[in-house]
């Protein structure tokens, strides 16, 4: 208790505010400047020095005319299982920043499991981009694309670090329709639990998606690997579903 007491009053002030709201669910809005003076009985600029603080730990995020909002605690929602605007955008439009770390970026062969998963054959040359995705900068994900080269044949060349993918392919005139996905959860073998910092056998969910345009083609099967516990998927159902492909009972 003397410890908090020693600590400037904003400080202990940002720590009640914490206390106070860190079971709202994720990127829920907190009151705003002049509720809070009046619930922590303080002044406005303490409030906001403890606001600062909060926003510089990454607990809070301020959006211009749209008010402040509690992202501290929670996971993140990942809205791909009902949305096409892709990782980069999703994290963005939550007000958080991401980033890569690319482990591979190369053309190669298609192994077979890949080549049915993009409905090509065997050898065929596809674009592999493997990277590490961090929120803010905690590790998130371990993600690994493919495409057909003869549709992005620029591809390759770009930089993914802060560049979106669907975002490059779009202006490769690549336009997405529609995924088809599948979630799975399953032990860490050696090299996930290397790359995402766990111990192998733990926990991870796997999210398969396999990408088709507006012409019907398939134009990417990607994996995307966390932590079981780290994300909070976001999932939405319609009463009409496209008509399928031959990968439809995958």
């Amino acid at each position: 208790m003397s410890e908090r007491r020693d600590k400037p009053l904003y400080i202990q002030l940002s720590e009640q505010i914490l206390d106070k709201y860190r079971n709202l669910d994720y990127y829920s809005p907190l009151p705003g400047e002049r509720e809070l003076c009046e619930i922590f009985n303080t002044s406005r600029p303490t409030i906001r020095k403890a606001i600062d603080v909060l926003e510089k730990d990454g607990k809070i995020i301020r959006l211009q005319g749209k008010g402040t909002f509690f992202v501290g605690e929670g996971p993140h929602v990942d809205h791909q299982m009902n949305s096409i605007m892709g990782f980069y955008n999703d994290v963005k439009l939550q007000g958080k920043i991401t980033s890569s770390k690319i482990l591979l970026q190369k053309i190669e062969p298609a192994s077979k499991k890949i080549a049915d998963k993009l409905d090509i054959q065997e050898g065929d040359m596809v674009f592999h981009l493997e990277r590490l995705r961090y929120i803010g900068k905690e590790l998130y994900s371990l993600t690994n694309s493919y495409h057909p080269v003869d549709y992005m044949p620029e591809l390759p060349k770009v930089d993914f670090t802060n560049q979106s993918l669907y975002d490059a392919m779009s202006e490769f005139g690549i336009q997405i329709e529609w995924m088809q996905q599948v979630l799975e959860v399953k032990p860490a073998n050696a090299y996930e639990a290397l790359q995402l910092e766990i111990e192998e056998n733990e926990p991870i969910s796997v999210r398969s998606s396999i990408t088709y345009d507006t012409k019907k083609r398939i134009v990417e099967y990607v994996e995307v690997t966390t932590q079981a516990y780290r994300t909070k998927y976001e999932i939405a159902v319609y009463g009409n579903k496209p008509n399928l492909s031959k990968h439809s009972n995958e």
